[in-house]
Protein backbone atom coordinates (compact mmCIF):
# COMPACT_ATOMS: atom_id res chain seq x y z
CA UNK A 1 0.00 0.00 0.00
CA UNK A 2 1.59 3.50 -1.03
CA UNK A 3 2.25 5.45 1.93
CA UNK A 4 0.52 8.60 2.07
CA UNK A 5 2.44 11.72 1.69
CA UNK A 6 -0.53 14.37 2.39
CA UNK A 7 -4.48 14.80 2.64
CA UNK A 8 -6.88 16.27 0.48
CA UNK A 9 -10.25 17.27 2.01
CA UNK A 10 -13.15 18.19 -0.58
CA UNK A 11 -16.05 19.98 0.20
CA UNK A 12 -18.64 19.27 -2.20
CA UNK A 13 -21.43 21.87 -3.78
CA UNK A 14 -25.47 22.40 -2.59
CA UNK A 15 -26.66 19.17 -2.88
CA UNK A 16 -23.49 17.12 -3.82
CA UNK A 17 -22.09 13.91 -1.86
CA UNK A 18 -18.81 11.83 -1.50
CA UNK A 19 -20.62 10.23 -4.88
CA UNK A 20 -20.40 12.84 -6.96
CA UNK A 21 -17.20 13.53 -6.95
CA UNK A 22 -16.04 9.42 -7.33
CA UNK A 23 -14.82 10.19 -10.74
CA UNK A 24 -12.95 12.98 -10.00
CA UNK A 25 -11.28 10.94 -6.55
CA UNK A 26 -10.82 7.89 -8.75
CA UNK A 27 -8.21 9.68 -10.39
CA UNK A 28 -6.49 11.31 -7.34
CA UNK A 29 -2.58 10.13 -7.08
CA UNK A 30 -2.50 7.19 -4.57
CA UNK A 31 0.12 9.33 -2.83
CA UNK A 32 -3.06 11.42 -1.88
CA UNK A 33 -5.34 10.43 1.09
CA UNK A 34 -8.42 12.01 -0.33
CA UNK A 35 -11.37 12.81 2.21
CA UNK A 36 -14.76 13.68 0.21
CA UNK A 37 -16.73 15.38 3.08
CA UNK A 38 -20.63 13.92 3.56
CA UNK A 39 -22.74 16.33 4.34
CA UNK A 40 -25.64 15.41 6.98
CA UNK A 41 -28.43 13.84 5.21
CA UNK A 42 -27.37 12.27 1.85
CA UNK A 43 -25.00 9.40 0.75
CA UNK A 44 -23.67 7.30 3.41
CA UNK A 45 -24.96 9.80 6.16
CA UNK A 46 -28.74 9.59 4.40
CA UNK A 47 -30.34 8.60 7.47
CA UNK A 48 -29.22 11.67 9.53
CA UNK A 49 -31.33 14.77 9.60
CA UNK A 50 -30.20 17.81 7.38
CA UNK A 51 -28.82 20.64 8.59
CA UNK A 52 -30.83 23.85 9.91
CA UNK A 53 -28.58 26.51 9.44
CA UNK A 54 -25.85 27.60 7.59
CA UNK A 55 -24.00 27.42 10.82
CA UNK A 56 -24.57 23.74 11.52
CA UNK A 57 -23.76 22.76 7.74
CA UNK A 58 -20.11 24.11 8.14
CA UNK A 59 -19.82 22.88 11.69
CA UNK A 60 -20.53 19.69 10.96
CA UNK A 61 -17.97 19.71 8.10
CA UNK A 62 -15.80 20.97 10.04
CA UNK A 63 -16.23 18.07 12.46
CA UNK A 64 -16.34 15.54 9.67
CA UNK A 65 -12.52 16.96 8.70
CA UNK A 66 -11.22 16.74 11.96
CA UNK A 67 -12.55 13.72 12.85
CA UNK A 68 -10.11 12.39 9.95
CA UNK A 69 -7.45 14.77 10.14
CA UNK A 70 -3.69 12.81 10.71
CA UNK A 71 -1.14 14.47 12.39
CA UNK A 72 2.04 14.64 10.72
CA UNK A 73 0.49 14.76 7.56
CA UNK A 74 0.23 18.23 5.54
CA UNK A 75 -2.92 18.90 3.88
CA UNK A 76 -4.84 20.87 0.89
CA UNK A 77 -8.25 21.61 0.63
CA UNK A 78 -10.87 21.88 -2.18
CA UNK A 79 -13.86 23.69 -2.33
CA UNK A 80 -16.54 23.58 -5.20
CA UNK A 81 -19.48 26.34 -5.52
CA UNK A 82 -20.67 26.57 -2.21
CA UNK A 83 -18.34 24.40 -0.72
CA UNK A 84 -15.25 26.53 -1.75
CA UNK A 85 -17.64 29.21 0.65
CA UNK A 86 -16.90 27.00 3.56
CA UNK A 87 -13.65 25.46 2.94
CA UNK A 88 -13.04 29.24 3.35
CA UNK A 89 -14.50 29.87 6.72
CA UNK A 90 -12.83 26.29 8.01
CA UNK A 91 -9.80 27.71 6.75
CA UNK A 92 -9.82 31.26 8.20
CA UNK A 93 -10.82 29.92 11.30
CA UNK A 94 -7.98 27.72 11.91
CA UNK A 95 -9.88 24.67 12.44
CA UNK A 96 -7.99 22.37 10.97
CA UNK A 97 -4.54 22.00 12.07
CA UNK A 98 -1.22 21.16 10.74
CA UNK A 99 0.72 22.86 7.54
CA UNK A 100 -1.96 23.55 4.85
CA UNK A 101 -0.64 22.95 1.75
CA UNK A 102 -2.61 24.11 -1.11
CA UNK A 103 -6.52 25.23 -1.58
CA UNK A 104 -8.53 24.70 -4.70
CA UNK A 105 -11.38 26.48 -5.36
CA UNK A 106 -14.03 25.50 -8.03
CA UNK A 107 -16.62 27.44 -9.61
CA UNK A 108 -17.27 30.35 -6.87
CA UNK A 109 -16.15 34.01 -6.82
CA UNK A 110 -15.10 35.17 -3.07
CA UNK A 111 -17.78 34.98 -0.40
CA UNK A 112 -18.11 38.47 0.11
CA UNK A 113 -19.45 39.09 -3.39
CA UNK A 114 -21.72 35.48 -3.17
CA UNK A 115 -23.44 37.16 0.00
CA UNK A 116 -23.51 40.23 -1.98
CA UNK A 117 -25.56 38.38 -4.65
CA UNK A 118 -27.53 35.66 -2.11
CA UNK A 119 -28.90 39.03 -0.19
CA UNK A 120 -30.49 40.32 -2.81
CA UNK A 121 -32.81 37.70 -3.38
CA UNK A 122 -36.12 38.38 -0.59
CA UNK A 123 -37.75 35.10 -0.97
CA UNK A 124 -35.87 32.15 -2.26
CA UNK A 125 -38.67 29.77 -2.72
CA UNK A 126 -38.11 26.37 -3.61
CA UNK A 127 -39.32 27.73 -7.38
CA UNK A 128 -36.66 30.19 -7.66
CA UNK A 129 -34.12 27.55 -5.86
CA UNK A 130 -34.85 25.23 -8.94
CA UNK A 131 -34.85 27.94 -11.55
CA UNK A 132 -31.47 28.86 -10.09
CA UNK A 133 -30.02 25.26 -10.59
CA UNK A 134 -31.52 24.71 -13.87
CA UNK A 135 -29.40 27.69 -15.13
CA UNK A 136 -26.84 26.41 -13.37
CA UNK A 137 -26.91 22.92 -15.23
CA UNK A 138 -27.71 20.81 -12.26
CA UNK A 139 -31.01 19.76 -12.34
CA UNK A 140 -32.32 16.97 -14.77
CA UNK A 141 -36.20 17.14 -15.02
CA UNK A 142 -36.70 13.54 -14.48
CA UNK A 143 -35.41 13.99 -11.18
CA UNK A 144 -38.55 16.15 -10.13
CA UNK A 145 -40.94 13.60 -11.83
CA UNK A 146 -39.10 10.71 -9.38
CA UNK A 147 -40.13 10.77 -6.34
CA UNK A 148 -36.89 8.44 -5.81
CA UNK A 149 -34.48 11.03 -7.08
CA UNK A 150 -36.08 14.10 -5.99
CA UNK A 151 -35.72 12.69 -2.00
CA UNK A 152 -32.21 11.36 -2.62
CA UNK A 153 -30.73 14.32 -4.93
CA UNK A 154 -33.23 17.31 -4.88
CA UNK A 155 -34.67 17.19 -1.31
CA UNK A 156 -30.47 18.15 0.25
CA UNK A 157 -30.12 20.94 -2.94
CA UNK A 158 -32.96 22.45 -1.86
CA UNK A 159 -32.13 22.48 2.01
CA UNK A 160 -28.30 23.54 1.66
CA UNK A 161 -29.52 26.73 -1.20
CA UNK A 162 -32.01 27.51 1.61
CA UNK A 163 -29.37 27.55 4.34
CA UNK A 164 -26.62 29.44 1.75
CA UNK A 165 -29.03 32.11 1.35
CA UNK A 166 -28.71 32.86 5.35
CA UNK A 167 -25.12 33.15 5.11
CA UNK A 168 -23.51 36.17 6.10
CA UNK A 169 -19.94 37.25 5.26
CA UNK A 170 -18.36 39.52 8.12
CA UNK A 171 -14.65 39.48 6.78
CA UNK A 172 -13.26 39.27 10.25
CA UNK A 173 -10.32 37.37 9.39
CA UNK A 174 -6.79 38.34 8.58
CA UNK A 175 -5.83 37.13 4.77
CA UNK A 176 -4.90 33.60 4.06
CA UNK A 177 -1.82 32.76 3.61
CA UNK A 178 -1.46 29.66 1.05
CA UNK A 179 -1.03 29.38 -2.62
CA UNK A 180 -4.38 28.79 -4.65
CA UNK A 181 -5.58 27.06 -7.82
CA UNK A 182 -8.91 28.52 -9.04
CA UNK A 183 -11.01 26.42 -11.62
CA UNK A 184 -13.89 28.29 -13.17
CA UNK A 185 -16.22 28.73 -16.17
CA UNK A 186 -16.36 32.07 -17.78
CA UNK A 187 -20.23 31.67 -18.97
CA UNK A 188 -20.76 30.75 -14.96
CA UNK A 189 -18.37 32.65 -12.86
CA UNK A 190 -16.40 34.99 -14.73
CA UNK A 191 -12.54 35.54 -14.97
CA UNK A 192 -12.87 39.28 -13.48
CA UNK A 193 -15.38 37.74 -10.15
CA UNK A 194 -13.24 34.94 -9.50
CA UNK A 195 -10.34 36.85 -9.43
CA UNK A 196 -11.49 39.32 -6.85
CA UNK A 197 -10.68 36.29 -4.09
CA UNK A 198 -7.25 38.26 -3.82
CA UNK A 199 -9.30 40.73 -1.22
CA UNK A 200 -9.10 37.59 1.10
CA UNK A 201 -6.11 35.34 0.27
CA UNK A 202 -1.71 36.19 -0.20
CA UNK A 203 -0.53 33.55 -2.44
CA UNK A 204 0.54 32.53 -5.94
CA UNK A 205 -2.47 32.03 -7.81
CA UNK A 206 -3.00 29.65 -10.73
CA UNK A 207 -6.22 29.91 -12.75
CA UNK A 208 -7.87 27.45 -15.22
CA UNK A 209 -11.19 27.95 -17.17
CA UNK A 210 -13.70 24.24 -17.48
CA UNK A 211 -16.24 23.99 -19.38
CA UNK A 212 -19.06 25.38 -20.12
CA UNK A 213 -21.58 25.00 -16.94
CA UNK A 214 -21.10 25.32 -13.83
CA UNK A 215 -20.85 21.70 -12.95
CA UNK A 216 -17.80 21.36 -15.47
CA UNK A 217 -16.59 18.77 -13.08
CA UNK A 218 -18.76 16.57 -14.92
CA UNK A 219 -16.88 16.46 -18.24
CA UNK A 220 -13.14 17.99 -17.01
CA UNK A 221 -12.57 16.01 -14.17
CA UNK A 222 -10.21 14.27 -15.92
CA UNK A 223 -8.31 17.44 -16.30
CA UNK A 224 -9.07 18.82 -12.63
CA UNK A 225 -7.50 15.50 -11.15
CA UNK A 226 -4.37 15.58 -13.21
CA UNK A 227 -3.67 19.45 -12.29
CA UNK A 228 -4.03 18.40 -8.76
CA UNK A 229 -1.93 15.84 -9.07
CA UNK A 230 0.77 18.27 -10.66
CA UNK A 231 0.07 20.77 -7.58
CA UNK A 232 0.44 18.43 -4.65
CA UNK A 233 2.58 15.25 -5.75
CA UNK A 234 4.50 15.36 -8.69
Amino acid sequence: MQNKELQLFILPYAGGSIAAFKRLTDLIDERIEVITVEYAGRGTRAKEPLAESVQSLLDDAIAYCQERRKQGLPYAVMGYSMGSVLAYEMIARQEIFGQLRHFFISAEVSPKDRWLELRKVEDPTEERILERARRLGGLEERMLKNKRFFDIYIKPMLSDYRLFFDYQFSDPYEKLHVNTTFFYCQQDTALEDVKKWDELIDGEFAFYEMGKDHFFINQRYEEMAGIINRTLVQ
